[in-house]
């Protein structure tokens, strides 16, 4: 690597192609409403962003897996940013977020669930720490999935993508449209 706008392959300088480069979003889940107003401000500071996209909150009726750590009702949004950066950050904003959610942890518990990812003009790809069989091991626990992917003129789900990624196409479409493009 010759510094961030160039790599050499072959002996053969190359700039980087846009592909390398999506924008930082996050799925942030959560219960009581003020508790998420702080770790959003947080956030801004830890990654130095401005929203420019979000969705309206929503409730996941058909997962249960957080209930427990983090009570009920639970609710959902995503959050686009104005950040751009490389796809080979995405593991280390996994694990600073990690450390955010613990930072803000109630008996145990996480007061909000933070879900980094980062979203292209090809697709949006989501860190984790969870193993299934189609995610790619990082390194320092960390896996990444694919969980969209452009074609025929829309975001494409997989066999794998979780419901509310897919019943938010339309969402991340206007995001490719409106921003992502311009890269």
């Amino acid at each position: 690597m010759l510094n961030n706008n160039y790599k050499l392959h072959l002996g053969v300088k190359y700039e980087m192609v846009r592909e390398d480069k999506g924008v930082l979003g996050f799925a942030l889940l959560w219960k009581d409403y003020e508790k998420l107003i702080i770790v959003e401000e947080y956030l801004k500071l830890a990654f130095d962003f401005k929203k420019i996209e979000e969705t309206e909150k929503f409730e996941l009726p058909y997962s249960s897996y957080y209930i427990t750590e983090m009570g009920k009702p639970l609710f959902k949004k995503f959050v686009i940013t104005n950040k751009v950066i490389t796809k080979d950050n995405i593991k280390n904003i996994k694990l600073k977020t990690i450390s955010i959610e613990d930072r803000f942890r109630f008996r145990k518990g996480r007061t909000v669930n933070i879900d980094p990812f980062l979203i292209d003009i090809d697709q949006l790809i989501i860190p984790t720490t969870k193993y299934r069989g189609n995610r790619i091991y990082l390194g320092d626990g960390i896996y990444i999935e694919m969980e969209l992917w452009y074609h025929n003129k829309s975001y494409q789900p997989f066999l794998w993508t979780y419901l509310d990624y897919k019943e938010y196409i339309p969402f991340f479409n206007k995001v490719r449209k409106k921003y992502l493009l311009k890269l």
